[in-house]
């Protein structure tokens, strides 16, 4: 399994989002619990034994007031890129609810190597379903009303932190290579991290794998909506690697 698998997979599995009530109960007309956040980017150095292997970065924007829009881009530094080229973006754009987000469209890409790729996820909610259109080979699948998308899940769990009343555990139901995986988060203590961005007060949120020995670790701050600060995956016991928040920009940065 290449780096950015492992990245790509890290990500989605401890950012991974969508309550198991939330979506399904929101009505449209209600208020928010939870203002969406404002514009926003954030970049992070992925590192492995004390190596930058290479660069992840989240856009968030808001087209209009009840839309958002979100990418994420992960590619390999001058190391990595010495022996993995191919650079990979993700994209969700949807409606904001009063209990989140929810998907319209997904779009994968992964291009620039020997192993490029690309998929679209086409979300119609009036049926519950899901087109999954690989490689111009689309099939529809079955969701629930929770349902949303992997590369959206961190953004909906920021939003879920701020709403959090008193559980230590969360769980999301993610449309994710034609599959409809279930995954559940649980919320830990508070530490300090430091990363190259400042020093933050977040929360520690842990997601193991039902099968496998992968573990996910996240830490967010809550002065910065709950956006992740730290990320680390381990398996068998090993560090796989650990991304760290570079810069943010449109939040408000209250490092101590």
């Amino acid at each position: 399994m290449t780096w950015r698998r492992r990245l790509g997979i890290g990500l989605v599995a401890v950012m991974m989002v969508v309550g198991t009530g939330p979506l399904a109960g929101a009505a449209s007309g209600a208020e928010p619990a939870v203002e969406a956040p404002p514009a926003f980017s954030a970049r992070y150095d992925v590192r492995k034994a004390g190596l930058t292997l290479g660069h992840a970065e989240l856009r968030f924007r808001r087209p209009t007031e009840s839309r958002y829009l979100y990418r994420l881009s992960i590619r390999p530094g001058r190391l990595a890129g010495m022996f993995y080229s191919s650079t990979v973006r993700e994209m969700s754009i949807g409606r904001i609810q009063p209990d989140g987000f929810r998907p319209d469209v997904y779009r994968y890409n992964r291009s620039g190597g020997d192993d490029d790729r690309r998929a679209e996820l086409r979300f119609d909610w009036d049926t519950l379903s899901v087109v999954n259109d690989i490689e111009a080979r689309p099939w529809r699948m079955d969701i629930t009303p929770d349902t949303i998308d992997r590369v959206i899940s961190p953004l909906q769990l920021m939003h879920d932190l701020a709403d959090l009343d008193g559980d230590d555990e969360l769980v999301y139901r993610i449309a994710d290579g034609g599959q409809l995986k279930t995954y559940v988060l649980r919320v830990g203590d508070k530490t300090m991290v430091e990363t190259p961005a400042g020093r933050f007060e977040a929360l520690r949120i842990r997601r193991s794998d039902t099968d496998s020995d992968r573990e996910t670790t996240l830490w967010v701050a809550p002065a910065l909506r709950y956006l992740a600060v730290q990320v680390e995956q381990r398996e068998d016991g090993d560090r796989n690697f650990r991304m760290v928040l570079n810069t943010v920009d449109g939040l408000p940065a209250d490092a101590r």
